[in-house]
């Protein structure tokens, strides 16, 4: 059976640093990837149970997330368990259903099972669950909202929300169109709120009017896509654009575009924020501002390690860049 001193001599580096690694504590990435290429081609087995009692660790991460039907989230989980169990750890998820008091009765239970941190997605972070989680001396990280007040205790991850929209209205308006329409969710959601910010400063720097009846606010789903676009067509003066900030307002949207034979990109150019394969299957293909879920991951993943470990945290939110990827749902005005 192969020992950490094998894995030392086949990966070139310490003893030291492979049981650091093994310990979930960062070290230099080259070092990591000689060690994991070390232990896969050793078929190294890690001693949990000693290990635990070695640290004081369960190498557990809790897993909050609002909800399951969030295709970003679980896009971004899928991506962080991988990174997480290449670390050793393995993981615990707790569906809160949007719900304070259910993220609360979370925090309890993944404390109760000795977790040594939690990664908390949620659109509209909860300060009391980060409060608790400061109680019980359990490192957090948020991915997906900033709370402001919450900001020398805990990590926050987030896109960046403001500058991806205003991209996609910088866009719309070099294609040459100058009355451009947003779709949003409620203000109860941090990355709404930020994505009709870079909507209207994209607008405010291109001289163009913002106009409150393109502003459609509803919930981040497909009725609220469906709802907002039906509002826009009963106006009276109809835009050239439109950014739908939600990939389920997105689809909502189409339905209501298709319902009222509105063509795309003819009548109006569509972008999205974010993109899932079910829009994939749109004609024409749309043009999204796209996430960067294996980033954003890596980022979380790193922040909560960081904070297992005690490492100093000199940097409390982490922003990951957006990326625009053009397609065929944008026409341009002359």
């Amino acid at each position: 059976m192969a020992t950490i001193k094998d894995i030392a001599a086949r990966s070139g580096v310490s003893i030291a640093t492979v049981s650091k690694h093994i310990n979930g504590i960062p070290v230099r990435e080259q070092n990591r990837i000689r060690i994991d290429a070390a232990i896969a081609e050793l078929g190294y087995q890690v001693n949990i149970a000693a290990r635990t009692l070695k640290t004081r660790r369960s190498m557990t991460v809790g897993i909050l997330l609002d909800s399951l039907s969030n295709l970003f989230y679980t896009s971004v989980i899928s991506e962080a368990e991988e990174l997480l169990q290449q670390k050793g750890y393995t993981t615990i998820l707790c569906e809160t259903k949007d719900s304070p008091e259910r993220a609360l009765r979370g925090v309890e239970l993944l404390s109760s099972k000795a977790a040594d941190g939690i990664l908390y997605f949620s659109s509209r972070c909860s300060r009391e669950v980060i409060s608790r989680c400061a109680d019980l001396s359990i490192p957090v990280t948020v991915v997906d909202s900033i709370t402001p007040e919450a900001s020398t205790v805990c990590d926050f991850v987030v896109t960046e929300n403001a500058l991806g929209a205003f991209s996609a209205v910088e866009y719309l308006q070099k294609m040459g169109h100058r009355g451009i329409a947003v779709i949003t969710g409620s203000e109860a959601h941090f990355s709404a709120n930020e994505r009709l910010r870079g909507y209207q400063n994209a607008l405010r720097q291109a001289g163009l009017p913002i106009r409150e009846e393109w502003i459609l606010r509803d919930e981040y789903n497909i009725d609220g896509g469906y709802r907002c676009v039906r509002r826009l067509l009963e106006l009276p003066v109809q835009p050239t654009a439109l950014l739908v900030c939600n990939y389920f307002m997105t689809v909502g949207a189409i339905m209501a575009l298709n319902e009222a034979n509105v063509q795309i990109p003819q009548q109006l150019s569509v972008i999205s924020f974010d993109e899932i394969e079910l829009v994939k299957a749109v004609k024409p293909r749309l043009t999204t501002v796209n996430q960067q879920t294996a980033l954003i991951a890596e980022e979380a993943v790193k922040c909560i390690i960081s904070g297992i470990s005690g490492a100093s945290q000199p940097q409390r939110v982490h922003l990951v860049p957006t990326v625009l990827v053009e397609r065929d749902s944008v026409e341009r005005r002359l």
